[in-house]
């Protein structure tokens, strides 16, 4: 019997229907936020934002010392291509089986993958030990101490961790019930408990909020309208199978379209703050 994984999958960490809506839908080569500094903000200028975000977010990455990243929460191996046209080599996890053969088809087969989560990877990571660590908006995801705790495990003394996330800055309140993102303060005082120097920091957050108001409006003004018009149809056509499905389901609609009715980038900007971390392991670790 294989041992029991100390951190189970949950549905809102994988096989994420928002993330296979934005690759397949929005036609963007990227998962992430896009990053309108100079920029136009239309669903037009998304991946052209995103183009910009990643090259912001490679620029931190240490000219000297790096050669082995793993890339933690590769999403469709957007940075994971481009890393390796660079010359890097590569380990990818995601938790998603979709995402990793999207990370395989676009890095030609040239990078190693795990499909995990990162909190039950102990001895995995194939070869010798990281330079760096990359986690593109895949922070929020990973338990704050046992992220730390591997991250010490696998960088070699002196490697890099490159952190591009959002941040909650207040706690979670009636205006704005989201959860999402590590709470700021704490976060930073795990990396400095666990041995970790904060070499650089960069604040984003008017760059990328934008993004919140496109995906807000792209799923209540055309998500939604689409999804209401089939459950008219269902009504009409199967009245009954459409009563059992709004008894069962009725209410967690109606929250999903409360929840992204509250995903604007005026809210966004007053309970969190999106930052880029370029944190040091010491030496001595």
């Amino acid at each position: 019997m294989a041992p029991k994984k100390k951190h189970a999958h949950k549905n809102n960490y994988y096989n994420d229907i928002a993330l296979k809506l934005a690759s397949e839908v929005f036609g963007v080569e990227h998962l992430h936020y896009g990053y309108f500094k100079g920029i136009q903000a239309n669903i037009e200028n998304l991946p052209r934002a995103q183009d910009a975000y990643l090259k912001n977010l490679l620029s931190f990455i240490p000219r000297k010392g790096v050669k082995r990243i793993f890339d933690v929460g590769c999403g469709a191996g957007g940075a994971a291509a481009a890393l390796v046209k660079r010359g890097y080599q590569l380990v990818c996890l995601a938790p998603d089986p979709y995402l990793i053969e999207k990370t395989r088809q676009r890095t030609a087969n040239k990078v190693q993958t795990i499909t995990d989560l990162y909190e039950n990877v102990e001895d995995e990571v194939p070869g010798a030990s990281m330079d760096l660590i990359l986690m593109s908006e895949s922070c929020q995801y990973v338990n704050v101490d046992a992220g730390f705790a591997n991250h010490r495990r696998f960088l070699r003394p002196g490697g890099y961790l490159l952190v591009a996330d959002f941040f909650r800055t207040r706690p979670a309140d009636e205006r704005n019930p989201s959860k999402s993102g590590h709470m700021l303060g704490p976060f930073l005082e795990a990396a400095q408990r666990s041995g970790f120097q904060l070499l650089r920091q960069q604040d984003i957050t008017e760059a990328v909020a934008p993004t919140m108001d496109l995906y807000q409006s792209f799923i209540t003004n055309r998500i939604f309208p689409v999804v209401e018009a089939l459950l008219e149809l269902l009504r009409r056509a199967l009245p009954r199978t459409f009563a059992v499905f709004r008894f069962f389901l009725g209410k967690r609609a109606s929250a999903l379209q409360s929840k992204y009715q509250k995903q604007g980038a005026a809210l966004f900007k007053e309970y969190k703050r999106y930052m880029v971390f370029l944190f040091q392991l010491s030496a001595n670790s």
